[in-house]
Formats: C-alpha cells, structure tokens, sequence
C-alpha cells in the first residue's frame, strides 16, 4: 500500500465487493459494466417475434414468420434482403422495461423449401438503407430430412441499439428458388 493513501485505495477496492454498481447505465466496458451485461443476457426475459406484415416486428409472441428467398437464378448466392425490424420496434415492444439495447439470441427456422442442404443466413443492421446497413452475425443451418428441424439456433450477436433497422437474407449451397421461414428471439437491455 502507498503510505497516506490508505483510505483512498480502500474507498475504491470497496466497490468490488461491499458496493452497488451502475452495471449499464454506469460507465461503458467499465467491469461492473460487462459483468451486468453478461448476467443480463443470460438472465433475461426472451422474446420471439415473426413479421407484422410491415417489415416491423412490433409485437412479441407473433407466429408469421420472416419468409428469407434465395437467389432466383443461381446457387450460393444470397437473396434480397427483408427487413425485419423498423427503428425502434423492439423499444417499443412489450418487454417489460424500457428498452434502450438489444441482441438476437435465438432463430427459430419453420420451414425451409428444400430438405438436406445447407443454407447461410445473415442479420444487418444499420439507420439508413440496406446497403450502408453492418453485417452483424451470419450463421449456417442445415435441414435434414424434414423442411425445417426442430430445434432454435443460437445466435451470437452484439447488443445493438433500438435506433436500428434489422435485415436478414439467406443463400443455399445446391440450388436457387429457395427459401427459409423464421422467427427471432430477442434480449432486451435497460442500458
């Protein structure tokens, strides 16, 4: 210890263990920071959300799914993108608090046209339009012998703000003409 700087180290060492943090809403990438927004996003309510039929996806527990179409005339190529959040939409959901970030953490596939192939599937996000948008995560998912499997993906993506646009488009690895059916689970965040 620094002689005459006792009480000073003491007065923060204390905040690891005898003190409340801010966790999001304190100082960004600060410890206490990270740690909440780990325990947030393993302890959070999820919600899933399918289209509104509007490119928005404004209300939780809604079973449309997101229609994702392949290149209609080449393989390996990804489709046009759809757009599947407006600014704002998961702000204004209904997740029981106020929404500030979120991340997608599961993909639900309901149908795909197209059994035993691989296809890839890509989130954007971004303000503007599609083509200034940030890829954000891509993920591979394989059908088997049924037109979707059962089980959700499990997605790995950074917390985004509510002021964001989200686009997804696919691509299959054989064939052209395809198309995947989805739904996404969502965390929300407070900070």
């Amino acid at each position: 210890m620094i002689p005459g700087n006792d009480s000073a180290i003491k007065a923060q060492t204390d905040r690891i263990d005898n003190l409340a943090t801010d966790g999001l809403v304190g100082v960004g990438n600060s410890l206490a920071y990270r740690v909440h927004e780990i325990e947030k996003h393993f302890h959070s309510i999820e919600r899933w959300y399918g289209s509104d039929g509007d490119n928005t996806m404004s209300t939780a527990n809604n079973l449309t799914p997101w229609t994702l179409a392949t290149d209609s005339s080449s393989a390996n190529t990804y489709g046009t993108e759809v757009q599947f959040a407006a600014i704002n939409d998961v702000l204004n959901s209904d997740m029981g608090i106020t929404v500030v970030k979120f991340d997608i953490h599961r993909v639900a596939v309901v149908e795909s046209t197209l059994n035993d192939s691989t296809f890839m599937v890509q989130i954007w996000a971004g303000t503007g339009v599609f083509g200034d948008a940030t890829l954000k995560t891509e993920f591979p998912y394989r059908t088997g012998g049924n037109a979707a499997e059962a089980q959700p993906i499990n997605v790995q993506m950074g917390r985004t703000a509510v002021a964001t646009k989200l686009w997804a488009r696919a691509k299959c690895a054989t064939a052209s003409e395809q198309s995947l059916q989805l739904l996404i689970g969502i965390h929300a965040y407070a900070g």
